[in-house]
């Protein structure tokens, strides 16, 4: 498993459950995701803009179709359990996951709630349907998970974030989406987590709000770039 180290950010390509498996038991204080989407790829349902991107019949060997048939949500979120100090987790997921997921977690015990990210000016391909201006975000905790107070604005439930206009993976999110998360859920030094980091957005949050980070993309086409643009980022911080 190949690994790059910036400034604490520790970027992994391969497989997360491999890594996660390496991870000593409550090492980590907050996990935040964006795990592979149970998309329809053949009609209706989606997640956002990335739906309007599907094929009609992908390829197996796919990026579309590999991030298209979600997880193994008893080992996933056991390993979850494992690994953290405290539960403490925002999943994004499509919007078929949200029930199963806070299912799976209230079932164990912990508390649940449903975050909305409302995207301003959503792609108009409604055809026939609600347009996509929303995303879902299933916040776990447990009691003792940090919750910083930031005041009435920043703890509201709806997050009002412009998705990126350059993208590294198709279902990239906002870095100020991802810092307003890692803010109010970790205290300065914290460690993040992310185990289906993508462009490694969240390890550029991080970065910025003085947060360690450990996160894996099992996809060379994604983890390639996405470190490139985190050196980049690195570097500017340190220059100015």
């Amino acid at each position: 498993m190949e690994e790059t180290n910036l400034n604490g950010l520790r970027c992994f390509n391969g497989d997360c459950l491999e890594l996660m498996g390496s991870m000593p038991d409550k090492s980590v204080d907050f996990i935040l995701t964006d795990i592979p989407y149970e998309l329809d790829l053949n009609g209706g349902g989606g997640h956002g803009d990335f739906i309007n991107r599907r094929l009609l019949r992908p390829r197996k060997e796919s990026a579309i179709y590999f991030v298209s048939h979600g997880i193994d949500y008893d080992r996933v979120f056991t390993e979850f359990i494992r690994v953290l100090k405290v539960v403490n987790v925002c999943v994004f997921c499509s919007n078929k996951q949200i029930g199963r997921i806070m299912t799976w977690w209230e079932s164990k015990g912990y508390v649940a709630t449903l975050l909305v990210w409302d995207k301003p000016n959503p792609m108009p391909l409604g055809n026939g349907n609600y347009i996509n201006n929303l995303e879902f975000i299933v916040y776990i905790r447990e009691k003792g998970a940090t919750f910083n107070s930031l005041g009435y604005r920043l703890q509201q439930k709806t997050f009002h974030y412009t998705p990126p206009s350059k993208r590294i993976h198709e279902t990239e999110k906002p870095v100020g989406l991802l810092r307003h998360l890692v803010a109010l859920h970790t205290k300065e030094g914290d460690l993040v987590f992310d185990p289906y980091a993508g462009s490694f957005s969240t390890a550029v949050a991080c970065f910025k709000e003085k947060r360690r980070f450990v996160g894996c993309e099992i996809l060379e086409k994604y983890y390639a770039p996405a470190v490139k643009r985190l050196k980049l980022v690195t570097m500017e911080q340190v220059l100015f």
